[in-house]
């Protein structure tokens, strides 16, 4: 039976309504993918309307959308169908669903194309190419026409040639040509895009479109420092202000007001150069507060920044020299059009030759079978008028995701064009979510319909506001940060109360103080200080950090509401996503730290396929069967799998094969190969290594040679499956770690080759370099993805990925990297409206110089950035469920927090972050910390600003700038698991007493630290004591670990105390390890069950003088809490119960003639056999090679513990574990 659901009267309303063109402004989580379900679903059911479902056109953005709305629609038919089986309409239209045009934008044209082929003259057995084949073939048609133009001679040409050329080859000109060609085939009309380019060069006056744009956006700054310039006046007259610096600033304000007041941009510009400011009054003011006056100079340094931004870029040269340089680039932008322009219509033709099309090209051919111009006119086709006709409404899901051919296409198939009433058109989208301009997006045609459509009449909007998945404080902190950064002015999108987000999702109550506490939320904003950090990278610091942050998460007891069983649970990883700008660079490094920790992680990343271990071996597989001469991929097929040779043994290779090779051949390793292959047979040789050498090269080349003759008869796709499979090589990579996500990558490559031999190319040869093509122009194959929907990891994903997700608990990091402008510096700029600027490059004075509509360009483009960046922070903000964490890094905190507070009050003080502030934002912080340090009446939301200086804890950022200490990372929830009940153990006996034996050495006995000190130094005398197997020990002494006569000096110095001798009380590094493993001798496992019980446990060891101050001081209880919830923490826990622990054990052992003495931090028994765990708190960088190190120094001493319980217990030993609180996790010794 189908559930009858509660619309809200915004969402009935945005069902219900008909007779007029519709746009849904639908916020992020209010459902508007359920509420076109709906208007569809009684649409096809009003039986008055008697409309069938394949009437309809529904486009979405993605295929996946498709499917599950087309799935939504059939269950919801089904289920009416359920309660009234007799039916006729519901059977109709459960039956036409499946030829329903409920697909994307390329799929619909597709379908054009597949049904009027013949009416643009295109093969009817027409291929659509992958995006691989078609780089090879733009690349290939732009080098044949680069080489016409060169044969040609054309002047203009080599002069295009010598302003954009790069290096040695044309590779600069031909990114700048794709990047035209690329951006031209958004646009409907192709040519005449590109004629309409020249306009803006040919318009020597200030009506210039592009020097209108530049002089009203310079305008709209000069405004907003106006209004801060007479703040500053007024700030400077109060008592504390700086009453001196009030002529400077006053003698500044003039000149704006001159600036503002002139006519044109020529009198703006002669203002702007001649411009100077009066030095600041250094007279002594005493009653001036030194924050203020540092206030005002860092606001008039941004004007005098700005300035000076505008001489550097815009005004270099007067009038005459602005439009001098106009006319040289328009030259040169006339040459570019004209190349572009033959290599898109030679591109075409190769294209229709091969009888394939790309994904643009489904657009383009739907829109010729739909539309013609005729004499600057649309003319629409028969076909138009009939599609029209046909279907009775066009729904577009995603329309902030449109660009202008999209929309020419969808208007020619709609009953508006022809009846002249808008009534079938029914948009849905939010503005704020459109994320795609790279992709070409056009959020242009969403903004001008949204200010255009009205309540009522014949175009109606509707705003959809309610969110059924956030929390009420995630909404308020997400209204709060764009209802005060999102200026209409400068971002083309307001957000005022009519788009602010309203908690819609009824969360039930919960009594606890975690996430289900409403009292208790807050967006926390987490600024990671690397002021002391010199070895870890930014990125590194910041996964190592977000690491802990998650394990105290999901360690702590936060529970989290799960709708579906509608209970508040534990958290869990699954729980839990890191939302990144870009995963490239920051997706492995964060998965490293997490899984460095034991915490599970992945990243479906789209890139990197290419440098993936598995894949390259595969490649120069293929490589050498193509050429064999190829020595790197020679070696590196030697070195894998395939070869299985050893870097000595391919080193013995070259050697001897220098030494025998022919001297009639070319001196590679190939013929090396083939020299020792033969040694064997031929008895040059009677050394055992060498023959065994010579034959492992004879097998190796018997099965490249193999697999160079089928090479010649098989496809590729054959060579590929005998060369993955046959070999055993997939079966293999299986076993290594991620063997899974590794097989799905070589299927990958399978799936490409078989691909491959569909296409225009064939043969080896060619895919090896279809593959290097890939690579140079940076395309990848995404990796294989193995299905992790249910696995209980963290995800790492791109804000892009998690458009429309969600999760419980989202944590946004990278929020201090700085927003890529490089759009707005590279050599060629492309603007829909604007056309095409670069640089005017004088080739006879061998000068470059920025255009007046460069210079205009570069301005649109940074400030279309920072409002894409806007919309992307949105998108982030609102994938959280109950938690949003905010994190970055600053080199200093302090002068990060001063700033912010300063940004607060001008944000206070401006109500909305004005146009000249917006030009300056450089990342996500400045969005985000002005707002968040505004006075708390003034906001809606909780936002908690704290700051990570290492230490394992964060401070609170109060609103006076001091920092309160918090031990507890996250402050969301206290520890409640409880420790396992107890299983039947028998209690450890102790360790029975050395009885030395009669014909023992009589050597003074050894501890296992002076072991490890004599192994370090191979000329002490007290070798000779030792056994061979001793001195193979480690060199490396342990920083917490000493030798008895090292304790005696140490212990000699601490008679002196410490106020007498002047030294800074703080314990030294090996007392800072005797402190923690006091900690850990006397930890008391039934009340450290949380933060509380450890910090409360240590007390209790210093209230009973088993701790002194010092040594309590010294040791972090999140360190010791962290242990205390490990998976060895526990295990140590229950064996406490079960009376099978024993710590701090002293033993005395013999072993080959020698006494050697030591004490184990802390053994137990479980299921009859022995586990050592010995702690170290060594501060090595926190990574693998860290535990590697540990590793590398303690596994003798491990070594030797086991020996001595084995030979004492007569029990076996069955794992020793290393604990590194400085890595917080256990590493095992083999």
């Amino acid at each position: 039976m189908r559930m009858e659901r509660k619309w809200t009267p915004a969402q009935k309303n945005a069902i219900d309504t008909r007779d007029c063109n519709v746009l849904v402004s639908a916020a992020a989580g209010s459902g508007k993918t359920a509420v076109l379900v709906e208007r569809i679903i009684s649409m096809i059911t009003d039986p008055d309307k008697n409309i069938d479902i394949d009437r309809l056109v529904v486009v979405t953005f993605t295929k996946a959308a498709a499917a599950q709305m087309k799935d939504k629609i059939r269950k919801a038919l089904d289920s009416m169908l359920d309660e009234n089986p007799g039916d006729v309409n519901l059977l109709r239209q459960i039956t036409l669903l499946n030829n329903a045009q409920i697909t994307t934008i390329d799929s619909f044209c597709l379908w054009i194309i597949r049904n009027h082929f013949p009416e643009v003259n295109l093969d009817p057995g027409f291929r659509i190419m992958d995006e691989g084949e078609k780089k090879l073939i733009e690349n290939d048609v732009l080098e044949d026409v680069l080489e016409e133009f060169y044969a040609e001679a054309d002047e203009e040409f080599f002069n295009l040639v010598d302003a954009f050329g790069m290096g040695r080859d044309d590779s600069g000109l031909v990114s700048i040509i794709d990047k035209i060609y690329r951006f031209s085939r958004s646009n409907p009309w192709i040519d005449e895009w590109f004629d309409e380019c020249m306009l803006v060069y040919d318009d020597e006056t200030y009506d210039n479109p592009a020097i209108k744009e530049l002089y009203d956006s310079i305008k709209n700054a000069l405004f907003d420092y106006r209004d801060k310039y007479n703040r500053l006046v007024d700030i400077c007259s109060e008592p504390a202000g700086p009453a001196a610096y009030t002529s400077a600033l006053q003698s500044d304000l003039l000149g704006i007001n001159e600036m503002i007041n002139s006519q044109d941009f020529g009198e703006l510009g002669r203002k702007i150069r001649t411009f100077s400011f009066e030095a600041l009054s250094r007279k002594k003011d005493a009653g001036a507060d030194p924050d203020i006056k540092e206030y005002v100079k860092g606001q008039r340094k941004l004007f005098k920044d700005y300035i000076g931004r505008l001489n550097d870029k815009i005004f270099l040269k007067d009038d005459d020299g602005i439009f001098e340089d106009m006319q040289g680039a328009g030259i040169q932008i006339r040459t570019l059009l004209k190349v572009a322009k033959v290599y898109a219509k030679r591109v075409s033709e190769v294209k229709r030759e091969k009888g394939i099309i790309d994904f643009n090209d489904m657009e383009h051919l739907a829109l010729s079978i739909l539309v013609k111009k005729e004499d600057g006119k649309l003319v629409y086709t028969e076909t138009a008028d009939k599609l029209a006709n046909r279907f009775e409404e066009i729904l577009i899901d995603e329309y902030q995701d449109s660009n202008q051919l999209q929309e020419v296409i969808l208007n020619a198939v709609s009953k508006t064009r022809l009846s002249g009433v808008n009534n079938n058109i029914y948009m849905v989208g939010d503005v704020k979510q459109s994320i795609y301009k790279f992709r070409l997006a056009c959020p242009e045609l969403f903004i001008e319909k949204y200010d255009t459509y009205g309540e009522t009449g014949d175009n109606v909007r509707i705003e959809l506001q309610k969110n059924f998945r956030s929390r009420e404080n995630v909404l308020e902190c997400a209204n709060d940060v764009f209802s005060h950064i999102m200026n209409k002015n400068f971002s083309g999108i307001g957000y005022d109360e009519s788009v602010r987000l309203n908690a819609g999702f009824p969360y039930p109550e919960y009594s606890d103080s975690n996430y289900g506490d409403e009292a208790n939320k807050s967006t926390d904003v987490i600024l990671i200080s690397s002021e002391n950090e010199e070895e870890a990278t930014t990125r590194e610091l910041e996964a190592d950090r977000l690491a802990k942050l998650i394990e105290g998460i999901v360690s702590s007891g936060v529970n989290v509401y799960d709708a579906d069983e509608n209970i508040y649970r534990p958290a869990e990883y699954r729980d839990i996503v890191i939302l990144t700008r870009s995963v490239t660079g920051w997706a492995d490094t964060f998965s490293d730290a997490l899984m460095d920790r034991g915490i599970p992680a992945y990243t479906d990343s789209s890139t990197g396929y290419f440098s993936v271990r598995e894949i390259q071996v595969i490649l120069s597989m293929l490589t050498i069967v193509d050429n064999p001469v190829q020595e790197i991929s020679l070696a590196a097929a030697m070195m894998s799998y395939f070869g299985g040779f050893t870097a000595a043994e391919l080193g013995m290779v070259r050697k001897l094969g220098r030494e025998y090779v022919d001297k009639n051949v070319h001196n590679n390793l190939y013929e090396h190969l083939k020299a020792v292959a033969v040694l064997a047979g031929a008895d040059k040789i009677q050394e055992t290594d060498v023959k065994q050498l010579s034959g492992k090269c004879a097998l190796f080349l018997a099965k490249l040679t193999e697999y160079r003759d089928k090479s010649s008869v098989e496809s590729l796709y054959d060579l590929c499956w005998e060369m993955i499979y046959d070999s055993g090589y997939y079966d293999y990579v299986g076993t290594m770690p991620a063997g899974t996500q590794r097989q799905a990558n070589l299927n990958v490559l399978l799936e490409r080759a078989a691909g491959y031999g569909k296409s225009s190319y064939s043969g080896l040869f060619n895919f090896l370099r279809y593959i290097e093509r890939l690579k140079k122009f940076d395309e990848d194959f995404a990796e294989g993805a193995a299905s992790l929907d249910n696995e209980n990891l963290v995800r790492i994903m791109s804000i892009h990925k998690s458009k429309g997700l969600e999760f419980p608990i989202v944590i946004l990091a990278g929020a201090h990297k700085n927003i890529n402008f490089m759009d707005a510096t590279a050599p060629v700029l492309v603007d829909q409206n604007l056309g095409i600027a670069v640089d005017y490059v004088d080739l006879k004075r061998r000068t470059k110089t920025p255009t007046i509509i460069k210079g205009a360009m570069a301005r649109r483009i940074v400030r279309e950035s920072i409002a894409e960046e806007e919309r992307l922070l949105y998108v982030a903000m609102t994938r959280a469920r109950e938690k949003l964490i905010i994190t970055g890094v600053v080199k200093d905190a302090d002068k990060t927090l001063d700033k912010y507070r300063g940004s607060a009050k001008q944000l206070e003080a401006d109500g909305m972050l004005s146009f000249a502030d917006s030009e300056n934002i450089k990342n996500y912080l400045d969005m985000i910390m002005p707002v968040c340090l505004m006075d708390s009446d003034k906001l809606k939301g909780s936002f908690k600003v704290m700051v990570d200086a290492g230490e394992d804890s964060l401070a609170d950022a109060d609103e006076s700038g001091e920092m309160a200490g918090e031990a507890n990372a996250v402050r969301i929830g206290e520890l409640a698991d409880e420790i396992m009940e107890a299983v039947s153990y028998p209690l450890l006996d102790e360790l029975p007493e050395y009885v030395p034996d009669d014909n023992a050495a009589r050597r003074m006995k050894l501890t296992v630290s002076q072991l490890k000190a004599m192994q370090a130094d191979d000329d002490s005398e007290e070798n000779a004591y030792m056994d061979e197997s001793v001195k193979t020990a480690l060199k490396k002494e342990a920083d917490d670990e000493q030798t008895d006569s090292e304790a005696m000096v140490e212990l000699s110095n601490s008679i002196i105390p410490k106020f007498i001798s002047g030294k800074e009380v703080k314990l030294a590094a090996n007392e800072r390890g005797s402190a923690y493993h006091r900690v850990m001798e006397c930890l008391d496992y039934s009340v450290s069950v949380n933060l509380e019980g450890v910090k409360s446990d240590i007390e209790r060891m210093l209230e009973t003088c088993k701790m002194n101050e010092l040594q309590v001081k010294s040791v972090n209880p999140w360190d010791i809490y962290t242990f205390v919830q490990s998976d060895i923490g526990r295990r140590v826990a229950n064996a406490v119960n079960c009376g099978s622990v024993r710590r701090e054990q002293p033993f005395v052992f013999e072993y080959e003639g020698q006494l050697i003495q030591g004490i184990i931090d802390l053994y137990f028994e479980e299921d009859g056999e022995l586990v050592i765990v010995d702690y170290k708190t060594d501060r090595v960088n926190k990574s693998a090679e860290g535990a590697q190190k540990l590793v590398k120094r303690y596994a003798v001493q491990l070594n030797y513990y086991a020996k001595a319980l084995a030979q004492l217990t007569g029990k076996c030993v069955k794992e020793k574990i290393i604990y590194s609180f400085a890595l917080a996790k256990g590493i095992i010794i083999d």
